[in-house]
């Protein structure tokens, strides 16, 4: 099974739309999809037409959050599967257990720093099966679990000014964890000259580590979630769905061409 973490450096990026829909994407490209929710907000489930939070997942394994222990399989039972054949497996409704536990294992997660990487290992799947993390925003300990346990991370970005900033410490950070790292401008508005400068500057500072594909803002995606539609099924010839489909399209082709083994340096 690959492992592909879906990071960012700041929140609203769009990291759970886009987990969810490669997800589905890559099951109608023959692959087994796991969307893993590595996230205490905990909506992962709700783009896969749940209509309310998961209240199991990941956090019944972690210490004071549920009755199963660190090294069992008690999120197992609280994986899900969506109409189109993804494995969803969501955070979970986490309980705050003592003044020192904010209720979302961050603490847990800093001081023991693989143990999703050990959680997924324990997971079945077929060896041409694809795991998309979904976490939250980089450097959480979430973010660092997801990024340690994957093959390869992929980096969302928008069209801003505080994308811009912090892009040197994140690109920084991934080199540093020795992962390959590719990235995607999202929610990309071409009439907006600051959108096509900025997506310039990425690209000249990416280079090829900046994949060719553009995720251009699309009304129809949080109309798709509010209704608890497939975006991509429901407008699949909008510019959106076809942008989403390349980068699916580009991670089958990656699972299935990179010789297995660890995958060093941003954008190698």
């Amino acid at each position: 099974m690959r492992t592909i973490a879906i990071v960012s450096a700041t929140g609203g990026a769009g990291r759970t739309t886009l987990a969810a829909a490669l997800a589905s994407l890559l099951v109608a490209r023959k692959h087994a999809a796991l969307a893993v929710e590595c996230d205490p907000r905990n909506v992962l489930a709700l783009h896969f037409g749940l209509r309310e939070s998961a209240r199991e997942g990941l956090v019944t394994d972690l210490p004071n959050h549920g009755a199963a222990s660190p090294a069992s399989d008690g999120w197992a039972h609280a994986a899900l599967q969506s109409d189109d054949g993804v494995l969803v497996l969501p955070w979970g409704s986490a309980r705050q257990a003592d003044d020192n536990d904010s209720g979302d294992g961050a603490a847990h997660l800093a001081t023991h720093r693989y143990w999703l990487r050990d959680q997924l290992a324990r997971v079945d799947l077929p060896a041409h099966a694809i795991a998309l993390i979904d976490t939250a925003p980089w450097p959480s300990p979430h973010a660092r679990q997801a990024i340690d346990a994957a093959d390869l991370v992929l980096g969302v970005l928008t069209p801003d000014a505080v994308t811009c900033a912090t892009l040197p410490r994140f690109v920084s950070a991934l080199e540093r964890a020795g992962k390959r790292a590719v990235f995607v401008a999202n929610t990309v508005v071409p009439a907006r000259p600051l959108h096509t400068d900025l997506v310039a500057m990425l690209r000249a500072r990416l280079g090829p580590a900046m994949l060719p594909y553009l995720v251009h803002a699309d009304t129809g995606v949080p109309a798709a979630l509010a209704s608890g539609a497939n975006f991509c099924k429901s407008a699949p010839a909008s510019q959106a769905s076809h942008d989403l489909n390349g980068i699916a399209s580009w991670i089958s082709h990656w699972s299935t061409n990179t010789p297995a083994g660890p995958q060093t340096g941003a954008g190698q």
